[in-house]
């Protein structure tokens, strides 16, 4: 890269303080990255940003500009403040959308209309007329657009994904994943926008294991079906509080995957997560498993 370029990033929530910020963070220590700007609905959440003991030790000097200001009333709510935000970028820079599901359309595609790249956490849209359109906008102006699939940078999946392709487990057929978060969840702010109308725990969180399947073997999905069990939030509100789908792929494998937002509090670790794949290899098989909670892997190779 011959020059930085400026990166705004659309929401404050844990995924900004956990990836995204000490990641912009370390691009613009390395010279990058020029200006950070983090725009969320009101400034609570930068304020927390700002505040964070763990980014201040990992980054001393570093910070952002924060939209809202950090002196505004953390009540006052501005939700199309992220579009001034955009509006400001100079072309061709960088918009991270970290937003509720249901609001990734619209802030994608008022990222592209602005001609700025983008980096979105997944999943990209909730259907398959609105990627499409995003793709097209983005050819036609000479645009990029990525989808935040961090699992796929994990160790353990890089090696999986080396040996695989290697031929050292076999032919991938039959697999099971799950990524059931915390209880605690339910009385987030997940409670003002995870229903029934706008997305499920599959969509969430259980595409990682759709896109991380296909990162290590190479095999596309081509078929799938969910289904999901309705509950209510503490504020009255109905949501898919757990899903589980069924995945084929073009080979003929297949992978099922549950998710939810169900894992016992008290229980040890914060949630519980993890992927099993079976491989055919002739006359004996081979298995990849990774136990994601506990950061633990389990092999069965051919040879």
């Amino acid at each position: 890269m011959s020059q930085s370029i400026d990166v705004l990033i659309i929401g404050g929530g844990m995924i900004t303080h956990d990836l995204l910020l000490p990641s912009v963070y370390h691009l613009q220590r390395t010279g990058r990255v020029g200006a950070i700007t983090v725009s969320a609905l009101n400034s609570a959440p930068l304020r927390a940003l700002s505040e964070s003991a763990t980014l201040r030790e990992a980054f001393p000097g570093l910070t952002f500009e924060a939209l809202p200001p950090l002196s505004d009333p953390p009540d006052h709510l501005q939700p199309n403040l992220f579009k001034e935000a955009i509006r400001r970028l100079a072309p061709r820079q960088a918009v991270i959308v970290a937003v509720p599901d249901a609001f990734h359309y619209e802030t994608v595609k008022e990222s592209l209309l602005h001609d700025q790249h983008v980096l979105c956490v997944k999943p990209l849209v909730l259907s398959h007329a609105q990627a499409a359109e995003i793709g097209t906008l983005a050819r036609d102006r000479g645009l990029y657009v990525g989808v935040e699939y961090h699992k796929r940078f994990d160790r353990r999946s890089l090696v999986a994904r080396r040996n695989y392709r290697a031929g050292k487990h076999g032919t991938f057929v039959m697999g099971e994943a799950k990524l059931i978060e915390p209880y605690y969840y339910r009385h987030s702010n997940f409670q003002n926008w995870f229903t029934c109308d706008k997305t499920d725990p599959f969509v969430y969180v259980g595409c990682h294991y759709v896109d991380l399947v296909w990162f290590i073997t190479g095999i596309k999905p081509v078929g799938l079906s969910v289904s999901g069990v309705e509950g209510r939030f503490p504020n009255g509100k109905q949501g898919y509080l757990w899903a589980n789908g069924r995945i084929r792929y073009e080979n003929g494998a297949l992978l099922s995957v549950t998710a939810g937002l169900g894992y016992p509090d008290a229980a040890a670790g914060s949630n519980d997560q993890g992927l099993l794949m079976y491989c055919e290899g002739g006359n004996r098989n081979g298995m990849i498993q990774h136990i994601d909670n506990d950061r633990g892997v389990r092999y069965a190779f051919l040879e």
